[in-house]
């Protein structure tokens, strides 16, 4: 099976699993969620990768920001429909953003890319930075250590899921190497694993302004 099926799959069978223990803090993202949210200018269109049941999209949207999440997960989608109904979501790959350059002024991956075939992770990079408007900020999780592989039984649930990722410095090596700055990176702990956050930026580019 294709790890983008694999993944699919799995997400769509622990899609009210995983929104009730992500609901109970399961995962702590507020910190990532709140340093994130002070990069954007008000009234942002922020971009939600891997948005999964829509709970960091409700809690950007309730900030007072224009939230679009993706997902490869349509049952994810529903919940997250339920969860954020003032938000927009759409199915989508995150290797392959159907959305015009410079639209968003925020794109959010927590724990999302650590999904995708890692020999794909600089195209989805560059990706990001498409569709970032000049100056906006990157939020997101990357692999501290360097793995490939799928857990058969995630937390229990029933659901096989895949990983793969490259360690800390290849991760912010990447990060710049697809065209961005890095802000700032931090070590981020959860029961699952640890994990590189990272906040970056697109850098100014004037030819942006002049094609408007």
């Amino acid at each position: 099976m294709r790890p983008k099926d694999i993944v699919t799959k799995g997400y769509d069978k622990i899609s009210q699993l995983y929104n009730d223990e992500r609901a109970r803090s399961f995962w702590h993202t507020d910190a990532e969620v709140d340093t994130f949210s002070k990069c954007m200018p008000v009234g942002a269109r922020v971009l939600d990768v891997g948005c999964g049941s829509g709970l960091v999209s409700s809690t950007l949207q309730q900030n007072g920001f224009r939230v679009t999440g993706i997902d490869v997960s349509e049952k994810m989608l529903e919940l997250a429909r339920k969860n954020s109904p003032a938000s927009t979501f759409r199915l989508m790959d995150m290797r392959r953003l159907r959305f015009l350059p410079n639209s968003f002024d925020g794109v959010i991956g927590l724990y999302s890319i650590i999904h995708v075939p890692r020999r794909f992770h600089l195209g989805v990079l560059r990706g990001f930075r498409r569709v970032l408007k000049s100056k906006g900020f990157l939020a997101i999780h990357m692999g501290w250590g360097d793995y490939v592989g799928v857990e058969e039984n995630w937390h229990g649930w029933g659901a096989a899921l895949y990983w793969s990722h490259f360690d800390k410095e290849a991760n912010l090596a990447l990060l710049r190497k697809a065209g961005f700055q890095v802000v700032s990176s931090r070590r981020s702990g959860q029961k699952d694993g640890v994990h590189l956050f990272v906040i970056a930026q697109k850098p100014f580019e004037a030819d942006q302004l002049r094609r408007g």
